[in-house]
């Protein structure tokens, strides 16, 4: 593999890894992005549509929610960075709607560093958020 990134990768992360791997990623309004974890820091960036809510449940349980768009008096930012090891999911705001965004990880992303989760699972390790894990699994 050609631009690997090998020296100082986090203790999680094994093998050889490119330094960052992009995508976008088209949401639309009937869908929602289920809640994962990357062992990985994850940034989404805001291109077009509509603004998306981002809700997150960090190492200790905390949940919080940020909004990715160009509404700054709607508190929205154009980037998001969700840090490696949060479990995440996304929703868009408007209804009717689409949204493209763009996401880069860092390190970059593998497979094997995704991790998908059921709802009865984190209904047990967070049950005090069970109306957020409901609709994000």
């Amino acid at each position: 593999m050609n631009n690997v990134f090998r020296n100082n990768l986090p203790k999680s992360i094994s093998g050889d890894r490119r330094l960052a791997t992009s995508i976008y990623y088209l949401l639309r309004s009937e869908d929602i992005s289920k809640f994962h974890r990357l062992k990985s820091d994850e940034i989404w960036y805001y291109h077009f549509g509509s603004s998306i809510r981002i809700v997150m449940i960090d190492q200790e349980g905390v949940k919080r929610t940020l909004m990715l768009g160009t509404r700054v008096e709607k508190a929205e930012k154009p980037q998001v960075l969700i840090p490696a090891g949060t479990i995440f999911g996304a929703q868009l705001i408007d209804k009717n709607s689409f949204g493209l965004f763009g996401c880069v990880v860092v390190p970059g992303f593998e497979y094997d560093d995704f991790e998908l989760f059921s709802r009865e699972d984190l209904l047990q390790a967070y049950p005090r958020h069970a109306d957020t894990i409901i609709k994000f699994t």
